[in-house]
């Protein structure tokens, strides 16, 4: 997992220079998994702090603009994870970096799951990535207990490859230039099988 973007961030109400903040933490943008919604606690309190200060105004003319042409993703999904920050804190960070959680779904169990783990009958099962089969299956059968609607089983890597060869495909058909907003809203999508990918251990390499 990236380092956390936090240390790039002064203390709050201690002035900072804030183009070379932005420039660092632009420099490292590649390294954010929000648009994979893969993002830690520490990369949305960045965002919070780049939005509630306002130190986006050094970039674009606004958030909105900001969001679209630096993060590469839109506004909307940018500050639906800032509210999850609000609501959940740290913890529904580290679930969803396990498991496809929603934030719904996290809702109804979350007095039992903090940012050291889910706790199941007793037993605190950590955030860690070789416990991940583990912290699925604690948070599948919390879901069951409190009559939430549980993940669905992930799909086999045969079908999500047949998936992602027939989207390759059609892809390929689309013969029209694309507007801004298309062209955003693929580049997410790009992002997301990126980021699945590096999940599996396979990592892209440009030449």
């Amino acid at each position: 997992m990236h380092d956390s973007l936090e240390k790039q961030l002064p203390a709050a109400g201690q002035p900072a220079p804030r183009d070379l903040e932005l420039g660092q933490w632009l420099g490292r943008r590649e390294a954010f998994g929000l648009i994979a919604g893969r993002c830690s606690a520490a990369d949305v309190e960045c965002l919070r702090r780049i939005r509630d200060e306002k130190m986006y105004r050094d970039r674009a003319n606004n958030w909105d603009e900001f969001c679209t042409e630096h993060i590469g993703a839109s506004r909307r999904k940018v500050d639906e994870s800032i509210r999850h920050l609000e609501e959940f804190g740290p913890a529904f960070f580290h679930a969803s970096q396990l498991t496809r959680i929603t934030a719904e779904e996290f809702r109804a169990i979350a007095p039992d799951v903090s940012a050291a783990g889910v706790r199941l009958d007793g037993e605190l099962i950590a955030f860690v990535p070789e416990q991940r089969r583990r912290v699925a299956a604690a948070i599948a059968e919390l879901g069951r207990r409190s009559g939430a609607k549980t993940p669905p089983p992930a799909p086999s890597f045969a079908y999500a490859l047949k998936r992602c060869g027939a989207a390759a495909r059609l892809l390929e058909a689309v013969s029209v230039k694309l507007n801004p907003l298309e062209e955003l809203e693929l580049a997410e999508m790009l992002w997301r099988i990126r980021n699945a990918a590096a999940a599996l251990g396979v990592m892209m390499v440009e030449v």
